[in-house]
């Protein structure tokens, strides 16, 4: 009992353990599910930097394909003005041919990158469909099996009701046999009453004894009288006697001969009688022997029986318990496997309607950026048309000036955009750190708890040795109250045939007295012989009353001391019963205890599972936005690189200009304003400050 207090104790302790991975399994989950929901919001910032990046780089080739350094002096002269339109003509051309090329390579790029994205598309659509398929395979074999599972359920439950039907069978017989114990305990009662009878006939008997006792001393005052008779009649033979004493004597001698005569013939007569008895009584005791054997042989066959029948159902039971549970547990993989393909078929169809949706996307996307590119192609053709044509105003230079700004601005936007997303990173890189450390920690405790599980199955085995051990014990003890029985059963046949013995002793002196009395009224000296006799027997009865009564009192105290025994087995047949009910009842607890620990396991074991799949996702996921980063990193460095290479051009093409110092001081008043001058700057510290920036974080992607 102690022991299973201590095994109830530890599964408490379980639980609780169980209990708390539970609640930091659900709060890990949680992180993870903000995790990627961060995730994703980072991968829509990196998709609008990308937008945003692409529509700089396209209003910067806008910008710069127009001519910058045009200048609104009317004053100037003919000639000069000719040959600076001249040079900025040159250089737009130049500009605009460099543009058409790259605009040309960029839609060839485009397109192999929406045709390898539209086979990737339909090659992943392809696999989800057979999958699908296969899954549906799958979902269709496992209905067949819990089909064939619930069949054999139906057939467990059938042989179940059916050894229940035998068990109660077997409840019915149990009854009966103690039933039959408790006649034989009131046949134990009726054997005291009886016992105590026999005592007070034993006092009767003792009183008449005396009674013989006195009577046998009246035979000998009879005997001593008979012989003063008799020398009377010798002395009176001697002496002269009338011959009608003679005849008188010699009547009475003959009337007491014919009486000894009838006595003997009596007395032959009683033995052959007590021969037939005691042949009767031999006849019996073999019946009663045989009778004794039988039942004997009866009894252990039907013991034999009822433990074969004990031991083949306590088998049965245990088989049809341990197939429950393997069924029980079957089911509930059936149905976890089962919600886990619904699950993956939803997640697949879900997928597969986002990946049908991001084409669709892609697609809309490479629309809009042919008909961005050819109203910019168009546009450019326009400007170029119109620069032929016209000279620009300060309107279109004012209006340059103000999209340079507005890409500074934009530039600025970007570079703290991105400095939040690699801050943000790093957050994120820190909480897989913990989440990777709690899960670490959950695995641990589900070893502890693995191995706390078996050591409660090496406890269960324990109590189920000891289990048998009692049913050993309860079968010996069975058989012993058996015998007990079969012995109590012997002796009230021996105390039978003691009280029909007694019966015939009564009788027999009940004869003898009535004898005695007969020689003491004949007073014959022929009796003498006769009385020695009759003293002879009823000494001989004597002794075997004596030897009866030694008997009686030695089986009476073996009758005690096997009812005595017969208790002690009884008490104990009962304490070993309501030991067996509590140990089945807590081998039941335990097991379902055990049953719960299994689930909670499995469980925790699948969460962990599915906690690892998501965080590899999560780590996929991040390596991606990660290579993205890095992507869109490298694109805005070029980008970068590209206008400061293209305001690089753009100032030496100014410095180039052999334009006198009239058109100079003109130009200073307002075609290069401070708001240029400072985005020139800023546009070389951003492309020296970048490389650091962007090997750094190229490290922490590697990393």
């Amino acid at each position: 009992m102690h022991h299973l207090s201590e095994m109830t104790v530890d599964l408490s302790e379980e639980r609780s353990n169980a209990n708390i991975t539970n609640e930091r399994l659900d709060v890990e989950t949680n992180e993870r599910i903000k995790l990627t929901r961060e995730l994703e919001e980072q991968q829509e910032k990196n998709r609008e930097l990308q937008n945003f990046t692409e529509k700089l780089e396209l209003d910067l080739i806008a910008a710069n394909s127009n001519p910058n350094d045009i200048f609104d002096d009317e004053d100037m002269g003919k000639e000069e003005n000719f040959t600076a339109f001249k040079l900025k003509y040159d250089r737009a051309v130049k500009e605009l041919e460099f543009t058409k090329r790259r605009m040309q390579t960029q839609h060839e790029y485009d397109l192999d990158q929406l045709v390898a994205l539209k086979k990737q598309l339909e090659k992943k659509l392809a696999d989800a469909y057979e999958e699908v398929e296969e899954q549906r395979q799958v979902v269709g074999q496992w209905k067949r099996k819990s089909q064939k599972f619930s069949v054999e359920m139906n057939d467990l439950r059938l042989l179940l009701e059916e050894q229940n039907s035998r068990n109660t069978s077997l409840e019915k017989r149990q009854r009966k046999f103690d039933a039959e114990c408790q006649t034989l305990q009131d046949s134990a009662r009726q054997e005291k009453q009886a016992r105590e009878r026999l005592g007070q006939e034993k006092d009767t008997l003792i009183a008449e004894k005396f009674t013989l006792e006195q009577s046998l001393a009246e035979l000998d005052l009879t005997q001593e009288k008979l012989s003063n008779l008799q020398r009377d009649m010798e002395e009176l033979s001697y002496s002269e006697q009338t011959e009608e004493e003679i005849t008188q004597l010699k009547r009475s001698k003959i009337e007491s001969e014919r009486k000894c005569k009838e006595q003997e013939d009596e007395l032959d007569e009683m033995a052959g009688q007590i021969q037939l008895l005691e042949q009767a009584k031999l006849r019996l005791e073999m019946t009663l022997e045989t009778m004794r054997k039988e039942a004997r042989h009866e009894a252990q066959q039907r013991d034999d029986e009822l433990e074969e029948v004990r031991g083949s159902f306590f088998k049965k039971i245990k088989a049809l318990e341990c197939q429950l549970e393997n069924e029980h547990e079957e089911r509930t993989l059936l149905l976890r496997e089962k919600h886990e393909l619904e699950r993956r078929l939803q997640t697949m169809e879900q997928q597969d309607h986002s990946d049908r949706m991001a084409e669709e996307a892609a697609n809309l996307k490479l629309k809009r950026d042919l008909r961005k590119y050819k109203a910019l192609f168009k546009d450019a053709q326009i400007q170029i048309d119109r620069m032929k044509g016209d000279v620009p105003s300060k309107n279109l230079i004012r209006q340059l000036r103000n999209q340079l700004e507005d890409a500074e601005a934009a530039r600025t936007l970007a570079i703290k955009s991105k400095q939040l997303a690699e801050s943000e990173l790093a957050d994120v890189q820190s909480m897989l750190e913990d989440v990777t450390r709690a899960r670490h920690e959950s695995d641990e405790k589900a070893a502890h708890a693995a191995r706390e599980v078996g050591e409660l199955r090496t406890q269960l085995e324990e109590n189920e040795e000891e289990l048998s051990e009692l049913i050993k014990k309860y079968s010996t003890t069975v058989k012993q109250l058996n015998s007990e029985q079969l012995k109590h059963s012997e002796y009230e046949t021996t105390i039978s045939e003691l009280e029909a013995e007694k019966a015939s002793l009564k009788e027999h002196i009940n004869e003898l007295n009535e004898r005695l009395e007969n020689v003491e009224v004949l007073n014959d000296s022929s009796t003498n012989i006769q009385t020695k006799r009759l003293v002879l027997r009823t000494k001989e009865l004597e002794s075997k009353l004596e030897l009866e009564h030694a008997t009686r009192s030695r089986l009476e105290v073996q009758c005690n001391r096997h009812k005595e025994n017969l208790e002690k087995t009884q008490t104990e047949l009962m304490h070993i019963r309501s030991k067996e009910s509590l140990l089945q009842e807590e081998l039941k607890k335990t097991k379902k205890t055990l049953r719960e620990t299994k689930e909670e396991l499995h469980a925790s074991t699948n969460r962990d599972q599915d906690h690892i799949n998501k965080r590899q996702e999560a780590s996929k996921k991040l390596e991606t936005t990660e290579s993205e980063l890095a992507s869109v990193r490298n694109d805005l460095r070029l980008a970068l690189q590209r206008i400061a290479d293209l305001q690089q051009a753009m100032e030496d093409g100014d410095y180039d200009d052999d334009s006198s110092e009239s058109d100079l001081n003109d130009l200073s008043d307002g075609s290069i304003s401070p708001v240029e001058s400072t985005y020139l700057q800023n546009k070389r510290i951003g492309s020296i400050d970048l490389s650091p920036s962007t090997n750094s974080n190229e490290t922490k992607a590697t990393k």
